[in-house]
């Protein structure tokens, strides 16, 4: 891990528990273990810093989707849900490991960094407008398509609630209750 990387993680740390309004950039020099001016070679502001945290910790995992892919696949309801399940598999057993607390601490700075950064809005905007178009397209949703994009899109993120309020469950056994 380079030096970049190191103040990246530690700098999450800070965030993840403080929250970027209660972070100040002597905690976050401190935390990197290194001078103010090596620090500042790195990051020019408190707010470059935040914005890398936001792209490494939350944007990467929306960025790994091949939206191209499944929109030229043709799928059906049930196998885009199978496709999405497998994307839960995916991001919140990363997402878990990161904070001590669960999920609940990731998602107060997901929506944090939702209010603060409107680079960070527009891109999970777009994910989601992604995800209803691929929902919308599938071979059997013939009738009420928004309804059932909306519809299952729900489900999916009343998992991560779910996950959020109770550390305990385990994705794994919730998405097998939804998956029709």
């Amino acid at each position: 891990m380079d030096t970049r990387e190191k103040i990246v993680m530690a700098a999450f740390k800070l965030f993840v528990n403080n929250g970027f309004h209660n972070t100040t950039m002597q905690q976050l020099v401190e935390a990197s273990k290194m001078s103010k001016g090596a620090f500042y070679h790195y990051f020019k502001s408190k707010n470059d810093l935040y914005t890398q945290v936001i792209n490494q910790y939350f944007l990467t995992f929306y960025k790994e989707v091949d939206w191209e892919k499944y929109n030229e696949m043709e799928l059906s309801i049930k196998q885009i849900e199978i496709e999405i399940q497998k994307f839960y598999l995916n991001f919140v057993p990363k997402i878990s490991s990161l904070t001590e607390k669960g999920l609940s601490e990731y998602y107060i700075m997901y929506f944090e960094a939702y209010n603060l950064l409107p680079e960070f809005k527009q891109e999970v905007q777009k994910f989601y407008k992604n995800l209803e178009k691929v929902i919308l397209n599938a071979t059997d949703n013939k009738t009420e398509q928004l309804k059932t994009a909306t519809r299952i899109v729900a489900k999916f993120e009343g998992i991560l609630f779910l996950l959020a309020i109770n550390p305990n469950l385990k994705i794994k056994d919730l998405l097998e209750q939804i998956i029709e």
